[in-house]
């Protein structure tokens, strides 16, 4: 959680109820991580078993690393974001324009006869 709140990520833990077996390396001890919209972004089967703490798991500080690595890169870009609702705001302001254009044709004088 440390390497997530460091790199200037949000950290919400979930609990799922689902009993596993100490045989099951996929859905035990697995860990996801999703983005503001609930997507999934990440899967590391087993990460948290006892059988991969040091070996790619919780205690390998480069697998840690590189989780997070990955959720990042695969989270959306700020310039990408701040591009879109950019054009949205734009493209707002020009409906706008194009309606009041629109205004001003319908109610000038002979507008309708044309």
């Amino acid at each position: 959680m440390e390497n997530f709140l460091e790199s200037g990520l949000n950290v919400k833990l979930r609990h799922i109820d689902t009993e596993t077996s100490w045989e099951d390396i996929v859905d035990h001890g697995y860990i996801a991580t999703f983005d503001e919209a609930g997507k999934q972004l990440l899967r590391r089967d087993g990460f948290q078993h006892n059988r991969k703490l040091r070996n790619g798991g919780a205690f390998d500080d480069a697998a840690i690393t590189e989780v997070v690595k990955e959720t990042l890169k695969a989270l959306p870009k700020k310039e990408a974001l701040t591009e879109a609702l950019s054009s949205l705001k734009l493209d707002i302001q020009e409906a706008k324009a194009g309606a009041d254009a629109d205004k001003e044709k319908a109610g000038a004088p002979g507008a309708a006869a044309a």
